[in-house]
């Protein structure tokens, strides 16, 4: 669907909604639309027209919609049903989203819904829901076809005319032995391709390797990223197949690493037609914590009045130095996070990283105490002032690396999120170091 059908539409159910005989009318529309198209629509809806456009698509359907929906508003539409309700809507989904949905249900809840399923789909579940959730287990699906090594090339054709229908996105098959030891893969392409008469052995790829069961999300993507994979099996400790990994999934992550590091960049964790009330309780934290630390560094300023009594100038440079220590710190704290993200801060490159961000701030404060040095003493003909704020810019800048640089590995360890409370911390350091640095060096040689 283009954009413009798509805007289209949006304002002909707004007005549809508007209409006290919508409810048919809606129905009508809602059923030509794809889950994708759906959940599009829910998402860009404020609360009111949410939950009537919700309850007026078909239970047949619901289950697509979750799987399309972004987590935090899947959720929420979650807790509003009966497990009656669930287990019939997600009935025909995949393994893997059948799974995110499960796993982001009470415990209770959870059972419940399992317990009215059959087995089948409980059995696919069960294998797939002990896996963490960012794991290359909790990834997968187990719609896998399987055949064995001494199978001929026309024993596996005419079993896959037999099965019909293809899981969704299936370019291998996958060889195993009778005790489901990953051999290798059959592509597709092959059995097309191949003599008849040809073992599967014969023609199989031995050499395509699959993917850890305990693998990270995060190097699950690099890795289809980097070998431009369209799919690829999953197996466990003992090389036993398990499942499959497909692009579709990997979309996925890529999709949802951008919104992760958006929200992080705004430190707010909250749907954009999120209700007043919840977006009150999402932002009252951090704006809390901003005010403490400003009552902060309001304090470490005013034990210097009597500076700012016979340097009155002091006053008008002192944001300059705590302005470049914030900044310098948020670059050093993106790099690490970055590395983080990406998966490249071992020990080795732990210490490299540090060291090259010490040496990049010395670098940076000495010529910058060197411009700010030739701009005071130009604006101000103080010697001794030019003097204490290039010394200040100095160590606020080395301070501002080190602490942007160690301060989130500190985080990880107690268990914080530093791309989200990183910043504020941060920031009140370099603010808290350079005022006292600026004020006490213009205290000693000044006043």
């Amino acid at each position: 669907m283009t954009e413009k059908i798509s805007s289209y539409k949006y304002e002909l159910i707004q007005e549809t909604i508007a209409n006290p005989e919508f409810k048919s009318k809606l129905s009508n529309i809602l059923k030509e639309m794809t889950a994708n198209d759906l959940a599009s629509l829910i998402q860009n809806s404020p609360p009111q027209e949410r939950k009537i456009i919700w309850d007026s698509i078909e239970l047949e359907y619901e289950g697509e919609v979750l799987g399309e929906l972004d987590e935090q508003l899947r959720d929420e539409l979650l807790k509003e049903m009966e497990p009656e309700e669930i287990s019939l809507a997600i009935s025909d989904l995949e393994v893997d989203d059948l799974v995110d949905i499960l796993q982001a249900l009470p415990e209770k809840i959870t059972n419940d819904v399992l317990a009215l399923m059959n087995s089948r789909d409980r059995g696919r579940i069960e294998n797939v829901i002990d896996f963490p959730e960012e794991s290359a287990g909790g990834l997968m699906n187990t719609d896998v076809i399987t055949v064995r090594a001494e199978n001929t090339i026309e024993l596996v054709s005419r079993y896959l005319r037999f099965l019909k229908n293809l899981p969704q996105n299936t370019d291998d098959i996958y060889v195993v032995t009778k005790n489901d030891e990953y051999l290798g893969i059959l592509p597709i392409t092959k059995i097309l391709t191949s003599d008849q008469n040809m073992t599967v052995r014969e023609v199989m790829d031995t050499e395509f390797e699959p993917i850890s069961s305990e693998l990270n999300e995060v190097d699950v993507y690099d890795l289809f990223k980097a070998k431009d994979l369209f799919s690829a099996p999953v197996v466990n400790d003992k090389n036993q197949l398990l499942g499959r990994i497909t692009v579709d999934d990997i979309i996925e992550i890529g999709a949802d690493e951008v919104q992760e590091d958006f929200r992080a960049l705004a430190q707010i964790e909250e749907d954009v037609f999120s209700s007043p009330k919840k977006s009150i309780k999402n932002r009252i934290f951090w704006l809390s914590i901003n005010l403490f630390t400003a009552i902060i560094a309001a304090a470490s300023i005013s034990l210097f009045a009597d500076v700012f009594e016979k340097v009155v100038y002091a006053a008008v440079l002192m944001p300059i130095v705590a302005s470049m220590g914030g900044i310098a710190a948020t670059q050093t704290l993106g790099i690490y996070i970055r590395a983080e993200a990406m998966r490249k801060l071992n020990r080795k490159n732990f210490r490299y990283l540090f060291r090259r961000e010490f040496i990049v701030s010395l670098v940076n404060g000495i010529f910058f105490s060197i411009f700010i040095f030739g701009i005071t003493f130009f604006w101000f003909s103080d010697y001794n002032l030019a003097i204490a704020i290039s010394i200040a810019m100095i160590l606020n800048l080395i301070m501002a690396a080190v602490g942007g640089f160690l301060l989130p590995y500190i985080l990880r360890k107690i268990g914080y999120d530093p791309a989200i409370s990183g910043g504020v911390i941060i920031t009140t350091i370099t603010d808290l170091i350079g005022f006292v640095t600026f004020l006490g060096i213009v205290s000693f040689l000044v006043v």
